[in-house]
């Protein structure tokens, strides 16, 4: 507890509130709780001179009810795998979460780091961040991120429940969103699938409030949305005041554990900044109430106006018997573990690996290698899933209505739906965004490992959720096939041109463009054995050549040798992805009386991840290089000193014509080469290594 300064104090005796309206019918030091949530929460913000106060003293209610009398949870052990999954999908309102984590024990997120809300290196960052904070469950902040990762967690749950039994798996999954979370189309993606799946033990808290940042919903957010919901196949309940009394949410939400055939969308009417001098307008969204106006909170709360950061002892020992009561919940269901264990060891064994992140051992074992046959890289990768996806019970994912094309069905596998949970293979229908941050949520949940599958050029559609996957150190396996102009016919619309560049440009994501079978082994090694990393694997939709000397191990170092120079230092070195690594084998061999060495690069951000003594063995710098994809070329020149790529979208022709038109031949790329050659003849060639390291 901190007291404010003599000028404050000053100003604290001179504001005088009338109690008589901030009742709440329910006991005292309910209310106590409820506005003690509030003044934290607001106390957070202004000491960091920013935030979101709205939400948290509009919601206080809300999240009071959840943490002392609704969700099963242990502080102590935040990663428990039963454990009631919560998600803050508004993320703005994150400084109601980080109250409810310390008030209820969790070691992350005491007195001192409410005191570092918004500050470098805390555990109370601006939005939740999961891998900061124990409690937080998944990184929100973009909105309708957080609802659509709920979705994958009671997906989750479903499964393992179906897989594993009740006794161990039966828990809930929890959200709190806002109006801006339900106008997201990432939103209506996911909670569509949701209702078609009957997510039973998936219940939404909507902050029905009526306010955005451009002021009220009639602005812009006229839908009914309680009818929208019931026509997603949701049981919806609308709750019109928590500040009164309580009861009316306790019931709503009793009725939503009750229905089991269908998600609940509770309607929560509340009123942003209740408490606030701004209550009920955008003005108390996004900025620090003021000195005055939290002094007025305060004394309108009943609470000591001249002390910040202050939780008196009566609400102490209330959360700490709610953490006592959630702890001893958690001792009832270690003693079922150790009863499972018992009487089914190999389940029980299986799902502790699969919580722990472990791979089998065998799963890499008999995967495919190269024929003496043509066949598309997409082929390819379907072969991997037939090997691995019998031999990982935690595989879980699919395709948005791409199977025949994207080729994601492995062997043997069933469909997830509502009448068969236990499947694996998901119909996540045309929803791309909605699909990758669903798989967010099945990571997030534990024991999952999702993957799924678009056209690469429909990855733009699912970018958002994709970054999050890569903030969030979720290693998601993307599969994404029809990667180039040499998908043909389709055309423009669905040819990528700037979308390998624009995934690379993510931070901590990892793309793969493998040039044969031996390469998407790799590749498929590459995206599971990862723990932090997601993986986009790009796949063709036509035939490449197997190359003759490609190698799944050196592939795993991101960039190899395929073809080797004739004497000591090559003339040129051709580096290539995918398809156009077997089109530079054969350019090779066009240039006449030259030695060139072929560098396949499935991977640059592995391949920049080497020493500096494998990266200069492989692309020594001071040889003229020349970089080859079909694809946009920027990122390629820290590689090579000419690029050969494409900077305009692409034409509707079959593949052959499309690689004609643009260059992507044996003997066009022989002529780029000589040319980069011949330049280098009479011109210095600069090391591309001899670079400052800042």
């Amino acid at each position: 507890m901190t007291a404010l300064n003599g000028d404050l104090t000053k100003l604290s005796n001179d504001i005088v509130m009338d109690h008589s309206t901030r009742s709440l019918a329910g006991p005292e030091l309910e209310l106590k709780c409820i506005n003690t949530i509030r003044a934290l929460s607001a106390d957070m913000i202004q000491k960091a001179k920013s935030g979101h106060p709205g939400a948290p003293l509009g919601c206080a209610p809300i999240a009071h009810l959840l943490w002392s009398e609704v969700m099963q949870y242990c502080p102590s052990d935040a990663n428990w795998w039963n454990r009631d999954r919560f998600v803050l999908s508004n993320g703005h309102a994150c400084a109601l979460q980080y109250s409810m984590l310390h008030l209820t024990g969790y070691s992350d997120v005491q007195m001192k780091d409410l005191m570092q809300f918004r500050q470098m290196g805390s555990t109370t960052p601006g939005h939740p961040e999961c891998f900061l904070t124990s409690g937080v469950e998944v990184c929100t902040g973009p909105l309708g991120q957080g609802i659509s990762n709920a979705v994958g967690m009671a997906m989750a749950e479903s499964h393992l429940q179906a897989t594993y039994g009740d006794k161990i798996m039966n828990h809930s999954t929890y959200v709190l969103c806002g109006d801006g979370c339900l106008q997201e189309g990432v939103a209506s993606e996911a909670c569509s699938l949701a209702g078609h799946l009957g997510l039973g033990k998936l219940c939404v808290l909507y902050d029905d409030n009526q306010i955005t940042i451009d002021g009220s919903t009639d602005l812009s957010f006229t839908e009914n949305v309680p009818q929208r919901f019931e026509s997603y196949g949701w049981h919806v309940q609308t709750v019109r005041d928590v500040t009164g009394s309580l009861n009316d949410l306790r019931k709503a939400i009793k009725e939503a554990q009750a229905c089991s055939d269908k998600p609940s969308l509770i309607c929560v009417k509340t009123q942003i900044g209740y408490g606030s001098d701004k209550v009920g307008t955008a003005g108390v969204h996004g900025a620090p109430l003021g000195d005055a106006d939290i002094i007025q909170l305060k004394q309108g709360a009943g609470l000591d106006s001249t002390e910040t950061f202050c939780v008196d002892d009566d609400v102490k020992d209330f959360y700490k018997s709610v953490q006592t009561r959630v702890e001893a919940e958690k001792k009832k269901w270690d003693q079922q573990w150790q009863d499972y264990q018992r009487s089914c060891p190999e389940k029980a064994a299986a799902l502790q690996r699969r919580f722990s992140g472990e791979l089998p051992d065998d799963i890499f074992e008999d995967l495919p290698a190269n024929s003496e046959k043509s066949d598309a890289t997409r082929k390819c990768s379907q072969a991997c899933l037939n090997v691995i996806g019998p031999k990982l019970p935690e595989l879980m994912g699919g395709s948005a209505d791409l199977t025949p094309s994207n080729l994601t069905a492995f062997a043997g596998c069933e469909d997830f739906q509502k009448n068969c949970p236990e499947g694996r293979y998901i119909r996540f229908g045309v929803r791309e965004h909605a699909m990758s941050a669903i798989c967010n949520g099945l990571f997030a949940h534990g024991a999952i490992r999702p993957y799924c599958a678009t056209f690469l050029v429909f990855s733009g559609y699912a970018l958002g959720a994709i970054r999050v996957s890569a903030l969030s150190k979720f290693p998601v396996l993307y599969i994404m096939t029809h990667d180039s102009i040499g998908l043909g016919e389709d055309g423009p619309t669905h040819q990528p041109i700037e979308t390998l560049e624009s995934l690379r440009s993510i931070p901590n994501l990892n793309v793969v463009r493998p040039a044969d079978a031996n390469e998407m082994a790799a590749a498929y090694r590459m995206g599971l054995e990862s723990k932090k990393t997601p993986t986009v694997i790009c796949c063709t939709r036509g035939g490449v050549a197997p190359l003759e000397k490609s190698c799944g191990e050196k592939a795993l170092m991101g960039a190899y040798i395929v073809q080797k120079e004739q004497t000591e230092s090559p003339d040129c070195v051709l580096l290539a992805t995918g398809s156009e690594v077997s089109l530079c084998v054969e350019a090779a061999k066009l240039c006449k009386g030259k030695n060139i060495r072929v560098v396949s690069m499935p991977c640059q951000e592995v391949f920049l991840a080497q020493s500096e003594d494998y990266q200069q063995s492989i692309l020594p710098g001071n040889v003229p290089t020349l970089s080859v994809e079909a694809s946009a070329v920027r990122g390629w020149d820290r590689f090579a000193h000419a690029c050969h790529g494409i900077d305009e979208f692409g034409r509707s022709a079959p593949a052959k014509h499309n690689f004609e038109y643009f260059g992507f031949t044996p003997s066009a790329i022989a002529e780029k080469a000589q040319r980069v050659m011949d330049f280098y003849d009479t011109t210095p060639v600069p090391n591309l290594r001899n670079r400052p390291m800042i």
